[in-house]
């Protein structure tokens, strides 16, 4: 499988790179200096590549989604609206990623806060018409929005990132060393993740899913999705008794051992599903939200190595 390294022509100049570059221990903020731009991100995630962007404490960088909450289920409150509404930029992933949160951005966009949306300019995947044709309440207008999964994808955000924050008055040359830094990072990181799955042979690469949410790590690492619980890229749809009983017969006939379940929602109908198979384990990884700051899942770079190692070891690889 080809996978090009990364890189990124878009940055504006090659300045002199900052030492002290890179996000603080939060991944949701940089501190409380009032005096530079208020970022707010949408996911924990967003909020954390934006942080290396906009490293040593250029911008403020909070984070409307907290860690640990489904992006798909999460309610916004006044206060959310608040934040958002005095922010200087948001960024969101878009693709109706945030589907109950997105009437709240579209609102404080309205009102002139500009708003990044950034999956639309990732060449996102598009969905599997026939695998999601019943997901009528939670249409994602054909695209896959996880675009997360791929750092590759990643790192094509990061100019686009750096060019709001400089429209927003941080110094160009300054975002520029620390964007051209952080891609950098996410360059080692893909070659990090494709050295951990090189120890599973090819012909093991197969993923079954709570939902729909692994296609951009398949596409970049040589896996198969043979099916999801939920057939859906919403953790909010549910799954008919004729679909389980299809992935049923999928799983048994590929003899794959796990189902990945997200951990920031529920996995009733995976756990009843591996319970009625008898040999499949379900095994939990962080979809949509960093772990706590102070894990290795805590930032960008260290959830993506680590959910790596998490699904090669339960399909059997590993060093």
């Amino acid at each position: 499988m080809h996978r090009p390294r990364l890189t990124v022509t878009a940055l504006a100049t090659t300045a002199l790179l900052l030492a002290a570059c890179g996000s603080d221990e939060t991944g949701g903020s940089t501190g409380g200096d009032t005096d530079v731009p208020l970022v707010v991100a949408t996911t924990s995630i967003w909020a954390d590549v934006t942080s290396n962007v906009a490293c040593e404490g250029l911008a403020r960088v909070e984070t409307v989604i907290p860690r640990g909450a489904d992006p798909h289920s999460f309610e916004p409150s006044l206060r959310d609206r608040a934040t958002l509404d005095g922010a200087d930029l948001v960024i969101a992933n878009g693709l109706d990623l945030e589907e109950s949160l997105a009437d709240t951005v579209d609102a404080v966009e309205s009102d002139g806060v500009p708003v990044v949306r950034i999956g639309e300019d990732l060449d996102p995947l598009p969905l599997d018409d026939s695998a999601h044709d019943t997901d009528t309440d939670h249409d994602h207008g054909g695209d896959d929005p996880h675009v997360w999964w791929d750092p590759a994808r990643v790192a094509v955000a990061v100019p686009i990132i750096a060019d709001a924050l400089v429209d927003v008055g941080l110094d160009r040359e300054r975002v520029d060393a620390c964007a051209e830094r952080y891609i950098d990072d996410l360059a080692a990181l893909d070659d990090d993740v494709a050295a951990i799955v090189a120890t599973l042979p090819a012909d093991e690469r197969i993923l079954v899913t709570n939902h729909d949410s692994l296609g951009y790590f398949a596409d970049r690492y040589g896996f198969e999705v043979i099916g999801t619980v939920i057939p859906s890229s919403s953790s909010l749809a549910a799954p008919s008794a004729s679909e389980l009983d299809d992935l049923a017969e999928a799983i048994r006939a590929s003899g794959v051992p796990a189902i990945f379940a997200d951990a920031q929602s529920s996995s009733t109908d995976a756990d009843a599903l591996a319970s009625r198979l008898g040999d499949v384990e379900v095994v939990s990884v962080l979809t949509g939200t960093l772990d706590d700051a102070d894990t290795d899942a805590g930032t960008y770079v260290g959830w993506l190595r680590s959910n790596a190692t998490t699904i090669v070891d339960a399909l059997g690889g590993g060093s």
